[in-house]
């Protein structure tokens, strides 16, 4: 690798998201803390004051944001002689996430070349970090007081490690994601899931009898998995316990405002998160060729196909979720991808149905190269991570959105870059739309910007 195109690329993604930053506080677009900022800027300079034991009961994550914000500005406190007012001011704490963006684009290059080591090539492991690095849900918040990058740089870290068989310390980096969202517990189960997939099919070659599961559970191997299965995960199981440990003393996975944030059956999800994926890797999920095979499928399996509708139809017309925040607040383009189209046309959500089914077979025929086990892991960390959330957010789909575009292979150099415009010029439009054009309520003279 380079180190002088990834110094430079890095820079860019990192000197942008600074000044975007920066122009957003200093010139008059934003300057104040803005929608989820409100709770999490004055509850981070409660910690910048030593206020530790003040909480804000409306703010449903843990503290960690705040609490490696100040680690990380503090010690400048004393070599700048500021106040800490002026030390976690809001543009101070925006800036945080800057570090995260950096953090980022580093793991995206490291995980690329870990998961291409036969294929490694330099120009094609940069372009991809940059991409990814400017994937509009993912660069929006890098200059807005938010736990996403932090969520991601931790998981992603945790992930890096354990591809290169340091689960202990994979296990204790899951650990400090789980403390800027818990959610994160998912995918250290994720890992887990993979490293007893991967015992468990390397015993079973020993055994010869890789098809033949009942048969190995009933022989005097299965002992042996078990013995090498609580030696390899002993430090996610540590992680689990205590993820429970906490559910069962907090009676749930947020803490403060859980009534907003009930867990619900909504399989839906699953069918946003394929058009999602869908819509952000176009150029990689929609080509000619794929959607010849994906109708030759079809072809050859009718029946598991009708079977799929009807099932699908159904999950539909029971379990379709609307939260109250969907339609309450006009900032966020889910409230407009609801209003404007499933709202307004009821029968959307099943038309719909074949362009989810593409999409998800698509997805997973991009991951044919990895094992089946593995790839069973990941749809099954992806329904724990989603189907029981309410709330339609995008946000919440960064993760897995991340974890199958790194595991993607064979992108050509035309097909990054058709995303990374297509990146380019999302970004370029919510930027736009969210400092140059705000709208008015009636009686809040602030004006409101709509955003992710």
């Amino acid at each position: 690798m380079g180190v002088f195109k990834f110094l430079v690329i890095q820079s860019v993604v990192v000197i942008l998201s600074s000044l975007l930053a920066w122009h957003i506080s200093q010139y008059g677009h934003q300057p104040t803390a803005y929608m989820d900022e409100i709770f999490h800027i004055p509850q981070a300079q409660k910690y910048c004051n030593g206020s530790f034991e003040e909480w804000d009961p409306k703010i449903t994550t843990l503290p960690g944001l705040y609490l490696f914000s100040i680690g990380l500005l503090k010690p400048f406190q004393q070599i700048l002689s500021i106040t800490n007012r002026e030390l976690c001011s809001v543009l101070n704490l925006r800036l945080v996430n800057t570090l995260f963006c950096a953090g980022n684009f580093y793991l995206f290059v490291v995980i690329t070349e870990t998961l291409n080591k036969k294929n490694q090539q330099e120009n094609y492991t940069l372009l991809k970090a940059l991409t990814l690095s400017l994937m509009p849900l993912l660069f929006f918040f890098n200059f807005l007081f938010y736990t996403d990058s932090g969520s991601l740089f931790f998981i992603l870290y945790a992930y890096y490690y354990h591809l290169k068989g340091s689960y202990s310390a994979a296990a204790i980096l899951g650990m400090i994601s789980m403390i800027f969202r818990q959610t994160n517990i998912v995918w250290v189960f994720f890992m887990s899931l993979c490293n007893v997939s991967r015992i468990l099919y390397k015993q079973m070659r020993l055994e010869s009898r890789e098809t033949h599961t009942i048969c190995f559970l009933l022989t005097h191997s299965f002992p042996v998995f078990v013995i090498n299965t609580v030696i390899s995960c002993w430090s996610y199981g540590i992680v689990g316990v205590t993820a429970i440990a906490f559910v069962l003393w907090n009676g749930s996975v947020v803490v403060g405002d859980k009534s907003a944030h009930e867990a619900s059956f909504n399989p839906p999800q699953l069918g946003y998160f394929a058009l999602f994926t869908l819509g952000l890797s176009l150029m990689h999920l929609v080509t000619v060729t794929k959607i010849k095979q994906f109708l030759n499928n079809i072809c050859s399996n009718v029946f598991v196909y009708m079977v799929s509708i009807a099932t699908s139809t159904l999950l539909i017309y029971q379990f379709t979720q609307v939260h109250p925040y969907l339609l309450a607040d006009n900032r966020h383009y889910t409230f407009y991808f609801w209003s404007k189209l499933y709202a307004r046309f009821t029968w959307s959500r099943y038309i719909l149905l074949p362009v989810y089914l593409f999409s998800l077979w698509s997805i997973n025929h991009s991951l044919s190269h990895i094992h089946s086990m593995i790839r069973g892991c990941l749809w099954v960390c992806i329904c724990a991570a989603l189907v029981p959330q309410k709330l339609i957010e995008f946000r919440y789909f960064v993760v897995p959105y991340m974890l199958i575009r790194l595991h993607m292979k064979g992108e050509t150099t035309r097909s990054l870059l058709l995303e990374l415009t297509l990146y380019i010029l999302i970004n370029s439009f919510t930027l736009h739309r969210f400092l140059y054009k705000p709208i008015f309520w009636p009686n809040v003279e602030e004006p409101q910007r709509i955003m992710w």
